[in-house]
């Protein structure tokens, strides 16, 4: 008996091991454990150790499985919206035309002139001694309080200076009519070059006001047309003075222009208004030889004054005119041209006389370009939101500007675009040139 007890016990080690002796049977207890007690304490280990852990995984795999729902129902509504590509109805086409534009708002493609004026100057060797006989000059303001329409005044016009000295112009110029802005009259004017009547030093004066004479037989006119120095007048003399060598001053003259044609056309690109286009080629510059100035001992100024005029246009009435002279399809509706800025430009007639006086221009466009119609991105917003994917056909018949439309709705299983206009991105999709002839219906 005692032998079958040691080997059963042996056997049932584990589950001896976590079950508690009865009260008196302590560890060292003389009494004998026969098999049957050992039998009944194992089984009732197992039943009371099982249930307690299968209800914690269960609680556990719930949780789980609720972290997860709630993880892709924030993710659903994190990545919710709609995205909608849209390709407008494009022309490929081949601009080499010639164009005509007046200034102003009287024709049907217009041009602005922005005004330029700068002078430069160079100090040279004075090494040569001769008789010099030059004129004074300096640059006036010329102003037009008389009415609305602008006023030309031909070359050699006589402006008098209040010592009764006179100057003219060297030049044809037109000087603009005045305005009204705010409730005030503001004169038109104009800035332009005087020379003296004659030669000498008493021609040079500081800053002085100017009458026109030609206009003293209209005494509404006289009074309101008039002139205010802009410059002081100098360069006047007449006598025995040491001067820069022909060739010193016809260098530094070539350098003074190209300054001038560089610096102002760089000015030009930095001034054209929102809205216009400006083209390297829509620019005029003319060159003034002014009087070489003494600056003391064996030194001399070298100056040339530049008046350039940048012609510039509004890129909506350059866009309609040449969609009109290149395709077919154009109706009138709102259309770009992307490429519009990278046609080359050249101006069909030289220009002569002062830049800033000119009325007409013809022009050439070249180069290849799409004509891209327009559509209006927010009312397309607002005609997608909230409907039913399968009412897209429907909500397009109001964009005949429109070629298709690819829709990407998240999260997948919507069949609606969203309500909230923040979570519908429109995104326009320009084709490029395509290899081949494509036919493309007029909208």
């Amino acid at each position: 008996m005692e032998k079958n007890i040691l080997r059963d016990v042996m056997t049932s080690e584990r589950s001896i091991r976590h079950v508690p002796l009865p009260r008196g049977r302590r560890a060292g207890a003389s009494e004998d454990i026969d098999e049957e007690s050992v039998i009944y304490e194992h089984e009732e280990v197992a039943v009371d150790s099982g249930s307690p852990r299968r209800w914690s995984r269960i609680l556990l795999w719930s949780v789980v499985v609720l972290f997860v729902l709630a993880f892709f129902a924030i993710l659903a509504g994190s990545f919710s919206g709609a995205r909608v590509m849209v390709t407008p109805k494009v022309a490929f086409v081949s601009v080499n035309e010639e164009f005509e534009a007046t200034r102003g708002s009287g024709g049907k493609l217009t041009f602005e002139i922005l005004p330029l004026t700068r002078t430069a100057e160079i100090t040279v060797s004075a090494d040569e001694t001769r008789r010099v006989s030059d004129k004074a000059s300096g640059t006036v303001i010329i102003y037009n309080n008389f009415s609305e329409s602008s006023q030309r005044l031909i070359k050699n016009t006589r402006f008098e200076s209040p010592s009764g000295r006179i100057y003219r112009i060297d030049r044809s110029i037109v000087v603009p009519g005045k305005a009204v802005q705010g409730g005030k009259v503001i004169p038109g004017s104009i800035d332009a070059t005087v020379f003296a009547d004659s030669a000498g030093a008493e021609y040079n004066s500081p800053l002085t006001d100017f009458t026109i004479p030609g206009f003293k037989t209209d005494p509404a006119r006289y009074a309101t047309f008039y002139a205010r120095s802009k410059t002081p007048m100098s360069g006047g003399y007449e006598g025995m003075l040491k001067t820069p060598s022909k060739a010193a001053v016809e260098t530094a003259v070539s350098a003074l222009e190209k300054e001038l044609e560089t610096d102002m056309r760089e000015l030009a690109r930095g001034s054209t208004p929102d809205g216009f286009i400006s083209f390297p080629g829509a620019f005029s510059i003319v060159f003034e030889k002014l009087p070489i100035e003494t600056r003391g001992g064996d030194k001399a100024a070298v100056r040339v004054k530049a008046t350039a005029g940048a012609y510039v246009f509004r890129r909506g009435g350059l866009t309609d005119a040449i969609a009109k002279k290149t395709t077919e399809l154009w109706n009138g509706l709102p259309v770009e041209v992307p490429e519009l800025d990278s046609l080359s430009f050249a101006l069909l007639d030289k220009q002569s006389g002062d830049p800033t006086a000119v009325s007409a221009l013809r022009f050439s466009l070249r180069g290849d370009a799409r004509i891209v119609w327009l559509f209006e991105e927010e009312k397309l917003r607002a005609a997608l939101l909230g409907k039913e994917r399968e009412d897209l056909a429907a909500a397009l018949g109001s964009f005949p500007t429109i070629e298709k439309i690819d829709v990407v709705i998240q999260p997948f299983w919507r069949r609606s675009f969203p309500s909230n206009p923040k979570s519908l991105d429109v995104e326009r999709v320009l084709p490029s040139r395509p290899t081949a002839p494509q036919t493309v219906e007029a909208p």
